[in-house]
């Protein structure tokens, strides 16, 4: 199993006012200093989740920083967790990409997704209701993009090109791998049918759940030839002890579920019934979250339980830690967690 690290794009709360150029140029060194950590810390690789058109995020485009990273790593996989394709044009995303994993020497990982946030296509002036077929249309455009070697056309329902050709292609041949973030059924059956991958955040999702989702994904993938890899999102924080992992992170996380929660954008859960119920205690059991050894046994746990090939952690929120025990808490899992599993 592979363990990668997501350096959050939330610089600030919410609905923060508008940062300063001074304060946005100060979290653009924070984020490349904390992939440089991770690589340095032994980590796998580095992911960047998109989000645009609020104040609290401060880095939107994930492929600009994956740019800065190529030039500053030298063995991490970069990848994005994940980029939604239907506002893109696929022929400029798929140039784009190309060239950040010639950049890399072929480290690139695209993970994409149909996008959830109405705001996202408002900003770039794109139709949210069409996103269903601009998603897979991408997807086939940009895979024709990488592997075509003489010019193509290809006409569908929402893109139409003649006569292209995409030069230089990726420095992996065939396009990097198009990892699919998908949470219910029918996208989930889709990941299965079109992704080199299925990814998934499932926040407080009961372990009989994402089993089951686990196994649907798996028989798409059959179905439609494919080799099944499970890539699974955790939050979380390492400590010495339970007890200071607890109170420097446990605050944070109910915190952003209860942004979530009140905001209605997390799946039902019949443990939390209203906001008293949000404690450290009641949902640290979706984290991964103590003392190394403890972290060891959960990350163990969520290997066995849904068989991740990889699995991303995050362990900075829009409120914090501070980016100073960010990078203690990189150097701590690249130290005594991460060797567990080499």
């Amino acid at each position: 199993m592979k363990i990668g690290y997501m350096p959050d794009t939330h610089g600030g709360p919410y609905n923060q006012p508008e940062p300063s150029p001074e304060a946005a140029a100060q979290f653009c060194d924070q984020l490349l200093n904390e992939g440089i950590e991770a690589e340095q810390a032994g980590f796998d690789g580095i992911f960047l989740p998109e989000r645009h058109h609020r104040t609290e995020t401060m880095f939107p485009p994930p492929l600009v920083m994956l740019a800065g990273y190529a030039t500053r790593t030298e063995r991490v996989d970069l990848g994005t967790f994940v980029l939604q394709t239907p506002y893109y044009n696929p022929m400029h995303l798929a140039e784009d990409v190309a060239m950040i994993d010639l950049m890399s020497k072929g480290r690139v990982i695209l993970g994409v997704g149909l996008g959830y946030h109405p705001d996202y296509f408002r900003l770039f002036n794109e139709p949210y209701k069409q996103r269903f077929s601009r998603f897979e249309e991408s997807l086939d455009i940009m895979r024709l993009a990488w592997s075509s070697h003489t010019p193509f056309s290809y006409h569908g329902k929402r893109f139409q090109f003649d006569d292209v050709m995409l030069t230089p292609k990726p420095y992996q041949a065939g396009g990097p791998p198009l990892w699919i973030g998908a949470a219910y059924p029918e996208a989930i059956k889709r990941a299965g049918r079109l992704g080199d991958a299925w990814g998934i955040l499932p926040f407080w999702d009961p372990i009989p759940n994402l089993q089951a989702q686990a196994a649907l994904y798996r028989q798409s993938a059959a179905k439609h030839g494919r080799s099944p890899k499970v890539v699974l999102m955790r939050d979380g924080w390492v400590a010495p002890t339970r007890k200071e992992a607890e109170d420097t992170f446990g605050p944070l996380w109910v915190e952003e579920m209860l942004f979530y929660w009140r905001w209605k954008l997390l799946s039902p859960n019949e443990e939390f019934t209203s906001e008293a119920d949000f404690t450290v205690k009641k949902l640290s059991k979706y984290l991964v979250m103590g003392s190394p050894s403890e972290c060891i046994e959960q990350l163990e746990m969520w290997q066995e339980v849904v068989g991740a090939d990889y699995i991303i952690m995050r362990f900075r929120l829009p409120l914090g830690p501070a980016p100073e025990r960010v990078v203690a808490c990189i150097r701590q899992f690249g130290t005594e967690v991460i060797p567990h599993f080499k």
